[in-house]
């Protein structure tokens, strides 16, 4: 099946060519006698809205897929309805070109998916111990013996109390120039048994980061350990936020009952990108803070899956004084992590694969 592309970047056009599949760039909309029964990819630019109908009517046997580029995490909901409602695929904005490979595979029914070693952590809000529970993960998983890196990645918060030497801003012009280097992650802290990149501490340059820069470094950074966990913390309005819940294999939300009004909007958000509830894994911080909602009822009302309850510490926001029961609980997750990254062997344990 062709692929006639009009409006997207020539640079996405050759992620898809090299994934496999025959793109034609178009200047302008196919004829379509042309388009037949192929697939039809256009972008906001080139399509108003206003003329989806339209372009339905014009192409009723072509599958289409609609590329939202307006940025916003506000506006386009009901462009996506719409789309619904025509029998039109939708890509949100901030969509980078590896996720439009996975869409299109989706759409073609190809089953074809690249394994990825990366688990992404969000958080439902500032402050909520995003950053303090993937480096307990990092360190756990550095402790079972395999080489860990660990992003901050959360643009509007470094993550880290000091002013360090290496951080995700000071390297933002090698990233840039796409100019990484093995030995680079040589230079970064090494912390609990594990390699450590601070985040961004220019606040004010938070918003003017790009996409494929955030998918140059983690793909560096994927190829240089056996597991890459990314704090890419709680403000949806980032390019490492967006590119994270593409990209991650497995992705951990760090929240709280008493963030069960952010939560509704957070999981709105990622089904615009085609994320479910039981694509996420829960991790319940605070669990022994009282409140009305208990964290089984909280992840049941979501359809996601509690993995995780960390009770409540006030005194160690950097690392969890966990107590040896906690610790195996942990750890036993961690496992299970590792089992399906395939990093793991499944161990059987009464009479059960665990």
């Amino acid at each position: 099946m062709k692929i006639f592309s009009l409006g997207v970047d020539q640079l996405t056009n050759n992620e898809i060519k090299l994934a496999g599949f025959t793109v034609i760039a178009q200047h302008v909309l196919p004829e379509p006698e042309h388009a037949g029964e192929h697939l039809l990819m256009v972008t906001s630019e080139q399509v108003p809205v206003q003329d989806l109908n339209e372009l339905r009517r014009r192409y009723p046997d072509s599958q289409i897929l609609y590329i939202y580029l307006h940025k916003g995490v506000r506006g386009y909901q009901a462009v996506h309805m719409k789309c619904e409602s025509l029998g039109i695929f939708f890509m949100p904005p901030r969509s980078t070109s590896a996720a439009i490979v996975d869409k299109l595979r989706y759409m073609l029914e190809d089953e074809h998916k690249e394994s990825s070693n990366l688990v992404g952590f969000f958080g439902s809000g500032p402050g909520i111990g995003c950053t303090s529970v993937a480096k307990l993960f990092a360190r756990r998983i550095a402790a079972s013996g395999l080489r860990v890196i660990l992003l901050g990645l959360d643009l509007y918060d470094p993550g880290y109390d000091r002013r360090a030497a290496v951080s995700l801003d000071k390297l933002r012009p090698r990233i840039t120039g796409k100019m990484l280097h093995d030995e680079d992650f040589d230079g970064w802290i090494k912390q609990d048994g594990y390699t450590y990149l601070p985040g961004n501490f220019d606040i004010l340059g938070a918003q003017d980061y790009q996409e494929e820069e955030i998918e140059y470094l983690l793909d560096r950074a994927g190829g240089s350990a056996d597991v890459v966990i990314a704090d890419f913390g709680s403000v949806p309005e980032s390019a490492a936020w967006y590119v994270g819940m593409q990209r991650s294999a497995l992705r951990m939300m760090v929240t709280h009952p008493r963030h069960e009004y952010r939560l509704q909007p957070l999981m709105e958000l990622a089904g615009h990108m085609d994320l479910q509830p039981q694509d996420f894994q829960w991790i319940i911080n605070r669990s022994n803070v009282e409140e009305l909602t208990s964290p089984k009822n909280l992840a049941l009302r979501f359809g996601s899956e509690l993995l995780l309850e960390l009770p409540y510490y006030p005194s160690f926001p950097e690392s969890l004084p966990l107590g040896k029961k906690e610790l195996q609980m942990v750890d036993s997750k961690v496992h299970a992590l590792l089992v399906s990254l395939g990093l793991a062997l499944e161990v059987r344990k009464k009479g059960i694969f665990q």
